[in-house]
């Protein structure tokens, strides 16, 4: 999903002899060039009939489950996995732009990217592998900031992860943290070989990451990881071949620290009483909660497949407190503020409450 309600398409395969090969075959709406990134803008009742609206072509490889997230202006950022990361622009004829290397990375297949706090444009990239399978998986982790639409992001190399991974899940939480779990240190599909039981958490203030209780099963290859609207998170699948011994046809959910006193009792968690059901980009959100809180966020409804949540982003609040009555400006730009469903969630002392849904409509 884009700002001005549209939605890019692609796709990067080797497919031979059919439609998705050749642009001069293009079907509505989308097309494929081989070793290039499948670009098309399709927008709700523009794109029909036989017409093809395409993007500005540009030589792109490790493009599989590509790491985009919508962002100011009408652009697109291109994280990963390829450790050459780029920007695409939708109006128009569309556009394309280097955006620099991830510094000390290489090419990441199947890891993870994380955009934690989207008003400072900051996204957290770990992991991954330089092949989509029969490769070691690394532990890397680094902070891409970005700013300006076609300018140079920045890189910060940060302690890497305790463990390497490939295949594994990452989700942001209400205070920005990310909960990764899952993977393998050797990426094989449709296998539990070197599964990586020990989830970690990932400290934005810190930088840091801390290991976590393990899991009982792996969660690999077709796993999913999802916050909850308990500020929980389920993590679930994996396998899914056929009659594979792999298959796992269940989840488990875990619950953070922020949920519990230091001696382990249940933390008391404030409670949203009235809240928006829908919001305006750049407009304001008014809520009242049961006592006093510390802090708002939203976050934005995940959807993943292979890895990837780039649906999922998390917007920090600056409320203004009149009693138990919060008052937020919601940012202006579409790019960062991007239409869809969100959580919204307050939080006292890092303890959140429990989620209230707020959407937010195409300008």
């Amino acid at each position: 999903m884009l700002t001005n309600d549209a939605q890019l398409v692609y796709r990067a395969d080797n497919h031979v002899g059919t439609f998705h090969n050749e642009p001069s075959t293009a079907v509505n709406c989308m097309t494929i060039i081989r070793s290039k990134i499948l670009q098309s803008l399709f927008k709700p009742g523009y794109c029909y009939s036989s017409q093809a609206c395409y993007l500005a072509e540009a030589t792109l490889t490790m493009i599989v489950q590509a790491m985009l997230f919508g962002w100011k202006g009408a652009t697109i950022f291109q994280a990963g996995p390829s450790k050459a990361m780029n920007w695409y622009g939708t109006n128009g004829t569309g556009s394309h732009g280097a955006a620099g290397p991830r510094v000390g990375d290489g090419d990441a297949m199947c890891g993870n990217a994380v955009m934690y706090d989207a008003t400072a444009g900051k996204i957290l990239v770990i992991g991954g592998s330089i092949d989509y399978q029969n490769a070691n998986a690394t532990a890397n982790a680094h902070i891409v900031t970005i700013g300006p639409p076609m300018s140079a992001a920045a890189v910060q190399t940060i302690s890497p992860m305790s463990y390497p991974r490939i295949f594994a899940n990452a989700v942001v939480l209400p205070t920005g943290a990310v909960f990764i779990s899952g993977g393998q240190n050797y990426g094989i599909p449709f296998s539990d070989n070197g599964s990586q039981l020990q989830p970690e958490m990932w400290d934005p203030v810190s930088t840091t990451f801390t290991k976590l209780a393990p899991q009982a099963i792996p969660r690999n290859y077709h796993s999913i990881g999802l916050l909850l609207p308990d500020a929980t998170i389920l993590s679930a699948g994996g396998g899914l071949c056929g009659a594979c011994a792999t298959n796992h046809y269940d989840g488990q959910i875990y619950s953070p620290s922020y949920l519990f006193t230091p001696n382990g009792s249940r933390a008391t968690r404030p409670v949203i009483e009235s809240a928006p059901a829908q919001v305006s980009v750049g407009g304001t959100l008014t809520a009242t909660t049961n006592a006093p809180v510390t802090a708002w966020a939203m976050l934005r409804l995940g959807a993943t497949t292979h890895t990837v949540n780039t649906d999922q982003r998390r917007i920090p609040l600056n409320a203004t407190a009149n009693g138990t009555t919060y008052t937020m400006t919601l940012p202006a730009d579409p790019g960062v503020l991007i239409p869809g469903y969100y959580y919204l969630f307050a939080m006292n002392a890092a303890v959140p409450s429990l989620a209230k849904f707020v959407s937010v409509p195409v300008p």
